[in-house]
């Protein structure tokens, strides 16, 4: 499968619109707190329901979450590979994609805290060897503007873009550069010398882009001398007290789950990427990487919504004030990770993940009342929307 092929089908990791999503046969288990109450038997069966509901509309396996700021339960439906016997379990990983983002953005906004960086710190000021070769419009390009999509730069989670990039420097280059450093720097100068695009619609200054946030993880690195797992795991898992794996789950053992895609309309487990393409596709971990456990997911929401009660948290201050001006935008917004959301006569924060086959999909009340999140190891247009709508009642 060539480079072009193999991105297609790993699907690269949230449009601004394919977030509608919904709902699940499986073990329910309690992730943490939990309680044998009625109230808490009832969420259970809740849990229960939509993660059996999902498998049963076709979901190869199914993690669902709710939490509010005292206890957090997620239920597993399903099985870890299409064709095979072994059932999903709450331990295993599942990929989040583009829910990376907002752990990226924490990361970012800790370094902001620590004064190493600021959120208007530029691309020239930050990378001025990189910022030399680059276009003009690409100078005054500023951290924030590049975790928001707001900087015009190619967005990568298309097969177009890996297409015209393939076309300019050609197939050779895959196999001829290898080594992580070397394939980052030509990939970057590349793209910084293509031209800046613009977002459709009533907000033309967004533009969705996963390259962008490996551009911020290169400013990241400049500023701490870390690479952006290593950053991660210690001001993001950490503090948190959340495990993370950056890579699909198969990366941590053959006994985790798999990805599923269509491949000539039937779906089918999707391979890892071995030499030329990981090394490239590598590049984005910083847009879409992390595997967790649902108990994970859920007490990285847990945190949001402490935050979002007022409630002292670990979480970096820069983020927590993020998310305070999300709460007060309009719908549609994206900022550090998150989207405003309008449901239920209310508002949310949310953001959808698909990489390698499996897709994610979190919601986060912003009274901090409440989140729930589902996780597939599938990947269809049809199965985020399945996705959506078990997370919407759930919440209901």
């Amino acid at each position: 499968m060539n480079f072009l092929n193999f991105l297609a089908a790993r699907g690269a990791i949230l449009s601004r619109r394919r977030w509608l999503a919904a709902a699940g046969l499986g073990t329910l288990v309690t992730a943490c707190g939990g309680g044998s109450d009625d109230g808490a038997d009832a969420l259970l069966e809740r849990l229960q329901s939509q993660a059996s509901k999902l498998v049963s509309q076709g979901v190869v396996g199914a993690a669902t979450g709710w939490t509010d700021s005292t206890r957090a339960q997620v239920a597993v439906a399903g099985l870890r590979r299409l064709g095979g016997t072994a059932a999903l379990e709450r331990g295993d990983l599942m990929a989040i994609g583009s829910n990376t983002k907002a752990m990226t953005a924490c990361v970012a906004a800790s370094v902001v805290d620590q004064g190493l960086l600021r959120w208007d710190s530029t691309l020239a000021q930050t990378l001025p060897g990189l910022a030399r070769e680059a276009l003009p419009a690409y100078q005054g390009v500023t951290l924030r503007q590049l975790l928001d999509h707001r900087a015009g730069v190619m967005a990568f989670n298309k097969p177009e873009d890996v297409a015209m990039f393939l076309g300019e420097v050609g197939t050779d280059v895959l196999t001829r550069l290898q080594e992580p450093a070397e394939v980052e720097d030509f990939f970057l100068q590349w793209l910084l010398r293509q031209a800046p695009v613009r977002g459709t619609g009533a907000d033309p200054d967004f533009a969705y882009s996963n390259a962008g946030y490996a551009l911020a993880a290169r400013m990241l690195r400049a500023a701490t001398g870390q690479d952006w797992a290593d950053l991660l795991r210690q001001r993001v898992a950490q503090p948190l007290g959340i495990s993370l794996f950056v890579g699909e789950p198969l990366r941590r053992g053959s006994d985790q789950p798999a990805g599923h895609a269509l491949e000539g309309g039937q779906l089918q487990p999707q391979s890892l990427a071995g030499a030329p393409e990981r090394a490239w596709l590598e590049i984005l971990n910083p847009a879409g990487a992390v595997s967790l456990t649902a108990r994970d997911d859920a007490l990285w929401l847990q945190w949001h919504l402490h935050a979002l009660r007022g409630d002292a948290t670990p979480l970096p201050r820069s983020y927590l004030q993020g998310l305070q001006e999300l709460a007060r935008a309009p719908a549609n917004r994206y900022a550090l990770g998150w989207i405003t959301h309008a449901m239920q006569g209310a508002g949310w924060l949310l953001h959808t993940g698909e990489t390698g086959g499996f897709q994610a999909l979190s919601l986060v009340a912003m009274d901090g009342s409440r989140a729930a999140f589902a996780h597939s190891n599938i990947a269809t247009e049809d199965s985020i929307a399945l996705l959506y709508e078990s997370v919407s009642v759930l919440l209901a």
